[in-house]
This record gives structure tokens, C-alpha cells and sequence, in this order.
């Protein structure tokens, strides 16, 4: 192969991975900006639950850049004025929502007042507003321009992380933690059956519940894909167990007209998809998974694929998805 065109694949191959880098860099961007105005917008109506949420969050986004905290919360010991605390780097963190110059000072006068701490370096995350330029000088040799992190400090030191693997981590990491609205851009119906997968897709509506003894009663899925059912029946019966309760509760919101309108177009979207392939049902049903998967993603925001497998397993049980044959 000659030089030049091993330059070329070079070229290429270094101009895709800055193109999946920036893309990396801008979801984590706006994950952390998304998770920051949910924090004070909730704080401005007293909702302060989310503040503990963050505590957790920050502690494993933290740690995907190499550090051991943990959330003092869960330690015996007595660590007043920080919340994560890493004893290996002998480095302390309070995670706060306030941003004030007497919060600061209360947090370095509080954590320093144990002589065992000297050797900690501390440091404030603001989780809901920027870092201002303080004026106080706070002591204990803290460092206001390095020692209190806002969001645009964090993407910054993300921003210089070298390690594409490192930025692929934090980026998955965002897009499974901070589930963010959805922007409706679909009909009526297409926008119901989102809603559906949105709740089947966060684990606080989850719930484990007993394995139905008979998946398909009616023999609908055996009469209809004889040579899959066994696959199929298997695995909506594993499924049931996690996603038959919510679903059951999200679709108590549905009227008979909705229904009527969501079956309609599942019936055609699913059947187009079918004939395309065969009348193989797995692949089929793959291929569904992904079209629907697409449509969530459009914004950039990413859901639980299983979620979305098991409510259309649930629908060709109906036989609302793949209703020829």
C-alpha cells in the first residue's frame, strides 16, 4: 500500500474519531446542563429530594475519572460539611446547591475544625449555579478559582481528558443516569406509545411480579409464527416479571379511541416491516425495536431497548404488531 494512501486511511480515521469525540463531549454537555437546571428549578420549589440523588450521581461520575469516593452518608464515621470523600487521594467534597460566600466559609471553617482533616484538600460542587469571583478570603489554603467547581469547570477538565475510552464512559454514563424530557414531535398516537416506553424505561416505575404460568392462552403467537413462538413466548414470559405491572399501570390513562388509533398504526408499521423481512418474526421484531428506538433518540436522548421490545411483544400477544398470517 503506498504511503499516500495510508495517510488517506489515517486522515479518515482520525477525523472520525474527533467526530465521535465532540459528539461525546456535546451530549455530556448537555446532560450535565439538563441535570443543573433540574436541580434549581426543583430547589426553587423546596423539591430538595433530587439534592441526595446528585450526592450518588456526582460520587460515580467522579470515580469514572479515577477517583474512590464515597458518600459519607453510608460511612460510620462522623463527617460533618462533605458528602463524598476519598481517603486514598485524601481529597473531601460538599455537594450543595448554594453558591454563597458565607456557605463556602462555613463548609472550610466546619470541615478544617477537625485537626484530623488538614491533609485533605476540600473542594465545593455547585450542582444547581455557577462559581462566582469571590472576594472573601475563605483560609486552609483554599483556592475559590480551583476549589469551587461549577458545571462549565467539570466540562472543562473533561474537555482536556485524552483518553477516548475515558470520554466514551462518561457519555454512557450521562445517558443511562439523566433521562431527560423528550421533545413530542410525533402524532397523537406515536407520541402515547412513546410515553408508554418512556415510564416502562425508569427503574422507579419498575416492579417484580410473579411469572405468568400461561404466556399465550389463546395460542395466538403458536398459530400465527409456529416456527418463532417458542423464542418469542420465552422471551416475553422472561420480560413479564420486570415490565407486566407498569405496564398495566401506564396504560390505565388510554382511552378506547387511543387504543383504537395506537392499534391501527402498530398494525401497519409492524406489517410493513414483515413482509420486508420475510415474515420472520424476530427479525422483524428487531427491526421495530430500532425504528421506534430511533424515534426516542431523535433529540439525543437515549431509552431502555428492552422496554421498548417487551411493550411490542405485549402488542403482538394483541395482535396489534404483526397482525397478517
Amino acid at each position: 500500500m503506498s504511503k499516500s494512501k495510508v495517510f488517506c486511511i489515517g486522515a479518515v480515521i482520525w477525523y472520525r474519531c474527533m467526530d465521535n469525540r465532540q459528539s461525546y463531549l456535546t451530549l455530556i454537555g448537555r446532560r450535565l446542563a439538563y441535570l443543573k437546571a433540574e436541580v434549581e428549578l426543583l430547589n426553587s420549589l423546596n423539591l430538595t429530594d433530587i439534592n441526595v440523588y446528585a450526592e450518588n450521581f456526582y460520587r460515580d461520575f467522579f470515580n469514572l475519572l479515577g477517583y474512590e469516593f464515597e458518600n459519607t452518608n453510608f460511612i460510620e464515621n462522623n463527617f460533618a460539611h462533605i458528602d463524598l470523600i476519598d481517603t486514598k487521594n485524601k481529597l473531601a467534597i460538599q455537594v450543595t446547591s448554594q453558591n454563597d460566600n458565607k456557605k463556602i466559609k462555613e463548609a472550610i471553617d466546619g470541615f478544617y475544625k477537625d485537626t484530623n482533616r488538614k491533609d485533605y484538600k476540600l473542594k465545593l460542587l455547585l450542582i444547581a449555579k455557577d462559581a462566582k469571583d469571590y472576594k472573601t478570603k475563605f483560609g486552609n489554603n483554599f483556592n475559590h478559582k480551583e476549589d469551587v467547581l461549577d458545571i462549565k469547570k467539570i466540562l472543562a477538565v473533561i474537555n482536556n481528558i485524552t483518553d477516548f475510552d475515558k470520554i466514551k464512559s462518561i457519555a454512557d454514563f450521562l445517558n443511562e443516569q439523566v433521562l431527560q424530557e423528550r421533545k413530542k414531535t410525533e402524532s397523537n398516537e406515536v407520541e402515547t406509545i412513546m410515553a408508554l416506553i418512556e415510564y416502562l424505561s425508569k427503574d422507579d416505575n419498575r416492579s417484580i411480579s410473579e411469572k405468568p404460568e400461561n404466556v399465550d392462552p389463546q395460542f395466538k403467537i403458536y398459530n400465527r409464527f409456529s416456527d418463532h413462538s417458542v423464542f418469542l413466548i420465552n422471551l416475553y414470559a422472561d420480560l413479564c416479571t420486570v415490565y407486566q405491572q407498569p405496564l398495566f399501570e401506564a396504560k390505565q390513562g388510554i382511552d378506547s379511541v387511543k387504543a383504537i388509533k395506537i392499534s391501527s398504526y402498530l398494525k401497519d408499521e409492524s406489517d410493513k416491516i414483515l413482509t420486508v423481512e420475510a415474515n420472520n418474526p424476530q427479525i422483524a421484531l428487531e427491526r421495530l425495536v430500532e425504528l421506534f428506538y430511533g424515534k426516542l433518540s431523535e433529540n439525543g436522548i437515549k431509552f431502555d431497548k428492552i422496554a421498548i421490545k417487551y411493550y411490542l411483544l405485549d402488542e403482538l400477544i394483541n395482535c396489534n404488531v404483526f397482525p397478517n398470517n
